[in-house]
């Protein structure tokens, strides 16, 4: 019951985060809870009531009329923030796949609204094709499930797929290009104020000066240009407006001296190199604008990782080191 509810939770918040009034989205949450209170036990112990009054009460505000909309956002978050702690540990590397080319990017959707089990592939820092593979099986079998033809290549391995969206780096661009999954086109083409393409990348190259991430909170973009003395900035974007809300300048190395970085619960975390043992030696909190050193081992057991990112639905890493797709445990504080 508990890791229904911490699921709810985070879909939720992911969602309320960039949802302002959709009705569909509460009619889509009010069947969701008839359909699945069938599956409930009729001997409900004192916890299990409480965190399924807690789970209604959140249900029929968002059923409420817009005015409410913001009580509800507060709510969640105040239940995500006391869920999400920095990152403590991480695992040795799990592989899974491999495939042809050294580089890429795979991925899947934190939403699960392209499938909770739906696999998201892009080979190499520079093409046009995406594949969506149904599940592991079908991916170790190589079995493609859809081929996606965008209308612009894209550049580097920091794509991300968040709910019916790819969001991606136009090639050569200043933009990043929301492609909508189910329709086949480009909805949005998205500004990032400061940044110059192909002006700065994570050491191991590959057109990487834009990264983009997901997190509890949303949608990120770490980038790199000529400015904040060619080190790392993080941008939140707002998915509904296609617009970037807010901008940190931090205090890291270099970008071109960095192996690669990711956001956990509204912290960005950078790794210290791109091939071998290493560390994740900074992290900044964008909640509190607390920074540290973290000194978390991190192992690119293949040579060359050139591309990691967070998967919140999942709570680990995904990476593509040296044709070996693989992912990371996390394990995080306790409160």
């Amino acid at each position: 019951m508990f890791r229904y509810f911490s699921s709810f939770c985070l879909q939720l918040v992911l969602l309320l985060g960039h949802v302002h009034g959709n009705s569909s989205i509460s009619r889509r949450f009010e069947r969701g809870a008839y359909s699945n209170s069938g599956h409930h036990s009729s001997k409900l112990s004192v916890k299990d009531l409480a965190l399924e009054l807690a789970k209604k009460h959140l249900l029929k505000m968002i059923l409420n009329e817009q005015h409410d909309l913001d009580k509800v956002k507060e709510s969640v978050y105040i239940l995500e923030r006391d869920r999400c702690t920095n990152l403590k540990s991480v695992g040795e590397p799990v592989t899974h796949n491999t495939r042809y080319r050294y580089h890429g990017n795979w991925m899947k959707d934190p939403l699960g609204i392209m499938g909770a089990e739906t696999i998201f592939t892009m080979e190499h820092y520079s093409g046009r094709v995406i594949q969506a593979f149904e599940n592991m099986e079908k991916f170790k079998a190589g079995v493609v499930h859809k081929s996606y033809n965008l209308p612009y290549y894209f550049d580097g391995t920091g794509a991300v797929v968040y709910g019916p969206y790819l969001y991606y780096n136009g090639a050569n661009s200043g933009y990043i290009n929301k492609y909508n999954l189910h329709t086949q086109r480009l909805e949005a083409q998205i500004s990032v104020s400061g940044f110059t393409a192909r002006k700065n990348r994570y050491m191991w190259g590959g057109y990487t000066g834009m990264d983009l991430a997901v997190d509890e909170q949303g949608l990120w973009a770490l980038w790199g240009s000529t400015g904040n003395s060619k080190r790392l900035y993080a941008s939140k974007i707002d998915v509904v407006t296609n617009r970037v809300t807010q901008t940190w300048s931090l205090s890291t190395e270099r970008m071109s001296s960095m192996g690669n970085a990711f956001v956990a619960c509204g912290v960005i975390y950078c790794i210290d190199s791109s091939s071998g043992k290493t560390t994740i030696n900074f992290a900044y909190d964008t909640k509190t604008s607390k920074q540290w050193n973290p000194n978390i081992q991190f192992i690119n057991q293949y040579g060359t990782n050139s591309m990691v990112d967070y998967n919140p639905r999942e709570r680990v890493l995904y990476a593509w080191d040296n044709r070996h797709l693989v992912t990371y445990p996390l394990t995080f504080e306790e409160k």
